[in-house]
């Protein structure tokens, strides 16, 4: 009588760990292409939520896996482990962001004025059909952004709108950010200074537009920024951070390269101020000699 023959891996061993190892690929493939071969984001996009759902699939057959190698011992819990692992470190890249996604407002476009923000126009020719629309959602997002984010209020400054228009050209060229539009003010007119700059994230490289307004006129200016999401519902606080930082930098600028007005008005008072040397001592002498 022949000895039973040994029983190999389940089907649900095997598949687990081919599904997990699959998905793992597919979402390094998609974030690769994205970020250095222009990918459409769409497209990344799918390939990410397929990715996270064969790592779901591949735990749930890890659970039957591991159920089936209790009771029959059948080998495979080397290749269960591995798939379990794969899969939950897979999952738990969004997972670190579920925190912000509950506690952050769902909005996805922020900007410093939201009655009359700066408008995307040349950005709003690269937005593709399935991007998000340029117009700003309007007073659901402007009473979502007062709450959650207070601080982000216009620059004011005692500074000609075409300084201000300079100082903040030169703080999204420090940032590394593109310039695809670039219209400086005209006092004469009254029309605005106009930036409208395209960001990347830094892993996974999306693309986010900013547009930045500057009016004044030869003593004050006021800038205002505006920074919005072309994919996605919901940005987890990209767009502030991103917004904080344009107006951090523009105030650094403001502050290092450029003296105040009060200051120029009292380098060019001490320059044109002839110096007159006092002679007190010579004053006192004349003095002595009339009284003699």
């Amino acid at each position: 009588m022949r000895p039973n023959r040994p029983l190999g891996p389940s089907i649900f061993v095997r598949w687990m760990s081919r599904i997990a190892v699959f998905s793992a690929v597919l979402l390094i493939t998609a974030a690769f292409l994205h970020r250095m071969f222009g990918l459409p984001t769409p497209e990344a996009l799918n390939l990410a939520y397929v990715a996270f759902a064969g790592a779901i699939f591949s735990l749930l057959l890890a659970l039957a896996a591991t159920i089936g190698i209790w009771r029959t011992g059948r080998p495979g819990v080397s290749r269960v482990v591995f798939g379990t692992l794969v899969g939950l470190g897979l999952l738990l890249w969004p997972m670190i962001f579920l925190r912000d996604f509950e506690q952050l407002p769902k909005i996805n476009d922020v900007t410093t004025d939201t009655v009359t923000p700066p408008p995307f126009i040349e950005l709003a020719r690269a937005r593709g059909p399935s991007a998000n629309s340029t117009d700003y959602p309007g007073e659901s997002f402007a009473l979502k952004q007062a709450v959650a984010y207070p601080d982000i209020r216009p620059i004011k400054i005692n500074r000609s709108s075409e300084e201000a228009f300079e100082l903040a050209t030169d703080a999204v060229r420090r940032l590394e950010m593109k310039v695809v539009r670039q219209e400086a003010p005209n006092m004469e007119t009254g029309k605005p200074g106009v930036l409208e700059v395209v960001d990347r994230t830094m892993i996974l490289g999306f693309y986010d537009d900013v547009a930045i307004r500057v009016t004044g006129d030869a003593n004050d200016a006021r800038i205002d920024v505006r920074s919005a999401s072309r994919y996605g519902t919901h940005d987890l606080g990209r767009n502030a951070e991103r917004t904080r930082r344009i107006l951090k930098e523009i105030i650094t600028r403001l502050e290092s390269v450029v003296p105040t007005r009060k200051e120029k008005v009292a380098e060019t008072t001490a320059k044109e101020k002839p110096k007159v040397k006092k002679r007190r001592g010579r004053s006192r002498r004349s003095r002595r000699r009339r009284r003699r």
